[in-house]
């Protein structure tokens, strides 16, 4: 298994004058995967695809208590931030998408090898019992 360093959980940026700090949460992760269509594309969707990026801050600005629905988000016009500092936070956020993919099949795969042999045995014993 590779050695990954996770990342952090909390990012810190200025928004309207004052720090404002995010923290991931598995609310907040599970409702931006909710929006995400490609794990393995997700660095160009991160780039290229300017609805997502939108919702990623937005969402990740609004706060983590609840589900939110789009027109409960802070307003984009409202937000007095650096935009280098809102690329970090899409950034930090593509960062937790690709380590929990990246973990993710890494443990998979070593789940599948443990119960390889098994799995074969028992797919064997069925088609000898249909025969």
């Amino acid at each position: 298994m590779s050695d990954l360093p996770r990342p952090s959980l909390e990012f810190q940026l200025k928004l309207n004058g004052e720090t404002h700090v995010v923290k991931m949460t598995y609310g907040l992760f599970n409702e931006i995967m909710l929006v995400v269509p490609s794990p393995e594309d997700i660095g160009e969707l991160l780039i290229t695809n300017a609805g997502l990026r939108d919702y990623i801050i937005r969402r990740m600005l609004t706060g983590n208590k609840r589900v939110m629905e789009d027109k409960d988000l802070i307003d984009p016009f409202e937000m007095d931030v650096d935009i280098t500092e809102l690329n970090k936070l899409v950034m930090w956020v593509g960062d937790h998408i690709l380590y929990f993919f990246m973990t993710s099949a890494e443990k998979t795969a070593e789940l599948a090898k443990k119960y390889q042999e098994t799995i074969t045995q028992l797919a064997q014993s069925k088609s000898g019992a249909e025969n």
